[in-house]
Formats: structure tokens, C-alpha cells, sequence
């Protein structure tokens, strides 16, 4: 939400937000299908490298993987960046508002600063290391108390707005931040500057800003399917997969649906579009238009903002052990198979987890926030999610293939006697994952807000799909150097 609202509105005026969320939960959920059927035949821990690398040739499967996981540890960061810019910041800020310290207002800025910004997300980043380090029982412990804060905190901001109105905020946001932007009206300043400054909507939907901007929905959804990353841990993989996933799809698609809706009817669409606008272009007259310090402003209570934006902060941290652990687990899995270093896979005899690989990803997520922070090399926010689904795109096709290039496994799978028009629900499911994910990388593609193809941008990742295929030739001639085949252990189920 606190994404979709910040940029959404600001950079595709006309766009209409509940259509861009149908539209992206309708198409997550084909891929999730397609992974669900995966997942189910092969139900092991390691992401889409397990799948790929059982029908793709290895080098092009471990390539996918390593495209993929680096797209995941990037946005690890991106949850520890948006935690400081959507969450701590506002809340800092509306304080100050409300009380008119000027500290608390110097303070919001003082986070977003790039040093304190590096520091305080990588602690977010050393964080998730501690606490997979501590095992996945602790891990399952602690997001299970979050989500449910989470989910607090979505309704919570729910029945605020709901119990809200455009007029009231109208009137607390103008008498609150008339004397601070010093101005009689800033609500409808902040309106009037963003047109004159380029923001424009003439009233209508317009339909190609509601497909473009349907990737900002999109970006969390994916996280729907990270629990291939532990497949081989789930108990009950097909009833638990299939109810992890989809419900995930269509749960938080509701509670979208919902909150969007009572955003655009209290904050009022404009506002929206034109505040976020001014402040990202560093235009007209500028404030803070994320939704936690929008609900303070409604309710003008310090507390409801607090714990609103507590309720956005669980939520993003989520993400952040949620693909650490899908980064780990590909490591390790490709060590199981030979084709990356023994130690990465090394379990920690006290704990019973992978330090080494939780370690060594940790600190590539560390390296992600500062070049996020301190640079200009990941100008596009979203570039690697155009990477990850491509590569999705590679191995959900190749499942459609599975059942018949694979017999003596898909066989074994609870799922190999049920058809769909006469065909294996594998290669179905299959099918509309990758027709959904081709889509998405398409939208991406030709989406130069989200990610687009800049020549740079293309570049960087490109140089990821040849590092992969670099990494697994140098270790596949080092094993037969050892006197190792590593093609095997290709052939075979992998070892749980």
C-alpha cells in the first residue's frame, strides 16, 4: 500500500490503482500456480534452481538462479531502504508536526540521509542474518508475531479511514500544515503546483497507466511464491502450498483493494498524485504524502500515526529474512550439487543452520544498500524484478515440458494423474505461469518509471546472466578436475 500510493498516482496520473491490483493478484496467481505444481513434484528446498536445473541444461539453470537470488537480496535492501523512507521517516516527522518540536522534524529528515539511511538499514540487514542464523524455528517464531502485528496495523489504518472523510482532512491537513508551508490552503496548493509543474489527469482511467503501473502491486506479490525456497521443510507440500500461496495472492489483494479505495475517497486522488509528485521531482510546494503520516494528519493523533506506521514497518521487514532465506537456500543447494563451494553449505553443528551461506548473502545485501545509497548504479528501483521474472518466465516454461522429457519423476508426483482438458495439470499450470510471467517482464520492459530497458541498467543486468554462466563452467572444470561429474547429479531427484 505504502508503495503502490507513493508512486502510483505521482507517475501514472489516470492509472486506476483497484484495476492495476486485480489485474497483478489475477496474474500472481497463475504463477503461483505454475510454481505449486512444481513445487508438489519436486518438493525440495532451493528455489526455481531445483526446478530448472532437473530439465534445463545445468549452466542455463544455475544462471536463472543466480539472477533470481540476486534480485531477492537486492530487495532486501530496497525493504530495509523503504522501512527508513515509508515508515520511520514520516512518523519522526508527523511528531514534530504535532508537537512542533523542530527536533523530531530534523530528526525524519536526518534518517533518509544517506549515511544514517546505510546504518540504520544495515542493521535491519544484520538483523535478518541473527535471527536465520538462530533457526528456522526461531525464524517461523518471530515472523509469526509480526505478521500478525502487521495485520494489526492494516486494520488499524482500515477502520481509520474508514471512519474518516475527505472534508475532515481537508480541514486538520490545512490548519495543520498551513503555518509549516505557510500558506492558507496547502492542500489546495499542493494541487495547484503539481499541474502547473507537469502532473496532469484529466478525470478518466486511463487504461495503458493502469497497465504500466500494475507493477507496483506486482513487486510485493511475488513474494507469494518465495516458499519454494523451503520446499523441502513443508509438511502436507501440496495442501500447504497451495493455501500458502494463493492465499497470500488473494489476501492481500483484498486488503488492497480496500485500503486503496478509502485512500482515493479521504486523501482524495489528486492530492496524492500531485503531493508525491512535487516532492519527487523537488517541485511547487512539497510535503510528506506517505499514508502513515496522512492517517496521523487525519486522526491528529501522534499515537494512530505511530502505530500505523509500526503496522508498514512489520510488513517490509517481512520481506527481508523472507528472500534472505530464498538466497540461502539456492546456495546451499547448489553445493549440494557440486557446483559451488563445499562451505557454503556448511551446517552450523550447535544451531543446525547455514551459517556460511547466511553470512556470505548478508553481506551481499549490505553491499546492495550501499550502492543503492551512495550511488546511481541501480537508478531503475525495480530493474532486477524485470531480471527475476524473466528467468521465472525461462523455468515455468520449461515446465510445461516437464511430464513428457521427465517421465520416471513427474510420475512420482501426487499430481501426475490430474488432468486439465486432457492435459497434466503440470503442464497447464505451467503454461499460465509463463504467459503471466512473459507479461510481466514485458510490462517491466516498457515501463521506464519501474524499470525499463536503459542501455546502463540492461547492461548490469546482463553482466548477472554472465556471471551465472561463467560460475558454473569455472566449477564444473574444477570438479573434473577433482575427478567429479557434476552433470549426475542432474539426473536424479535432489537429496532432501
Amino acid at each position: 500500500v505504502a508503495s503502490i500510493m507513493f508512486y502510483g498516482p505521482a507517475y501514472y496520473p489516470g492509472g486506476d490503482l483497484i484495476w492495476a491490483c486485480l489485474l497483478a493478484g489475477a496474474l500472481m496467481a497463475c504463477i503461483a500456480f505454475g510454481f505449486i505444481t512444481w513445487t508438489i513434484t519436486l518438493p525440495r528446498s532451493g528455489g526455481i534452481y531445483v526446478f530448472g536445473s532437473r530439465i534445463l541444461p545445468p549452466g542455463i539453470a544455475l544462471t536463472m538462479s543466480l539472477v533470481e537470488i540476486t534480485a531477492w537480496l537486492f530487495y532486501c535492501a530496497i525493504a530495509a531502504y523503504w522501512i527508513i523512507l515509508l515508515g520511520i521517516s514520516p512518523a519522526l516527522t508527523f511528531i514534530g508536526y504535532l508537537s512542533g518540536n523542530e527536533a523530531w522534524v530534523n530528526a525524519g529528515a536526518w534518517v533518509v540521509e544517506p549515511w544514517p539511511m546505510f546504518i540504520i538499514g544495515s542493521a535491519f540487514l544484520v538483523a535478518s542474518g541473527v535471527i536465520l542464523s538462530s533457526g528456522m524455528r526461531f525464524y517461523l517464531t518471530t515472523q509469526r508475531y509480526i505478521f500478525s502485528l502487521a495485520v494489526l496495523g492494516s486494520i488499524m489504518l482500515i477502520v481509520v479511514l474508514a471512519t474518516g472523510s475527505n472534508e475532515q482532512f481537508i480541514a486538520n491537513f490545512n490548519a495543520l500544515m498551513g503555518p509549516i508551508l505557510e500558506t492558507d490552503e496547502p492542500y489546495q496548493a499542493i494541487i495547484a503546483s503539481g499541474k502547473e509543474n507537469g502532473w496532469a489527469w484529466d478525470g478518466n482511467i486511463d487504461w495503458k497507466q493502469t497497465w504500466l503501473v500494475s507493477n507496483w502491486p506486482f513487486l510485493p506479490l511475488v513474494g507469494a511464491a518465495f516458499s519454494i525456497a523451503i520446499g523441502g521443510e513443508i509438511k502436507s507440500v501440496e495442501k500447504s502450498q497451495t493455501y500458502g500461496m494463493l492465499g497470500a495472492v488473494i489476501g492481500a489483494t483484498i486488503i488492497w483493494v480496500i485500503t486503496i479505495s478509502l485512500c482515493n475517497s479521504v486523501f482524495g486522488y489528486e492530492f496524492l498524485g500531485t503531493a508525491a509528485y512535487n516532492l519527487l521531482e523537488g517541485v511547487g510546494v512539497q510535503t510528506d504524502p506517505t499514508i502513515t503520516l496522512l492517517a496521523g494528519v487525519l486522526t491528529g493523533s501522534a499515537l494512530i500515526c505511530v502505530l500505523v506506521s509500526l503496522g508498514f514497518i512489520f510488513w517490509m521487514w517481512m520481506w527481508i529474512p523472507g528472500m534472505h532465506t530464498f538466497g540461502v537456500r539456492a546456495i546451499v543447494a547448489w553445493s549440494f550439487d557440486r557446483i559451488a563451494p563445499e562451505p557454503w553449505a556448511r551446517i552450523s553443528p550447535t544451531r543446525h543452520t547455514p551459517v556460511v551461506a547466511i553470512v556470505f548473502t548478508m553481506c551481499i545485501n549490505i553491499l546492495f544498500m550501499a550502492l543503492f545509497v551512495f550511488t546511481e548504479f541501480f537508478s531503475a528501483v525495480v530493474i532486477l524484478i524485470e531480471a527475476a521474472v524473466l528467468a521465472w518466465s525461462v523455468v515455468l516454461g520449461a515446465g510445461i515440458f516437464f511430464p513428457y522429457m521427465r517421465p520416471e519423476i513427474y510420475e512420482k508426483s501426487p499430481i501426475a494423474t490430474k488432468k486439465i482438458m486432457g492435459l497434466p495439470m503440470m503442464t497447464v499450470g505451467c503454461c499460465l505461469g509463463f504467459a503471466a510471467a512473459q507479461f510481466y517482464f514485458w510490462t517491466l520492459f516498457l515501463d521506464d518509471i519501474a524499470a525499463g530497458h536503459d542501455p546502463k541498467q540492461m547492461a548490469i543486468v546482463g553482466g548477472i546472466f554472465v556471471i551465472g554462466l561463467a560460475f558454473y563452467f569455472v566449477m564444473k572444470q574444477i570438479r573434473k578436475a577433482q575427478g567429479v561429474d557434476v552433470t549426475l547429479a542432474f539426473k536424479e531427484i535432489p537429496i532432501e
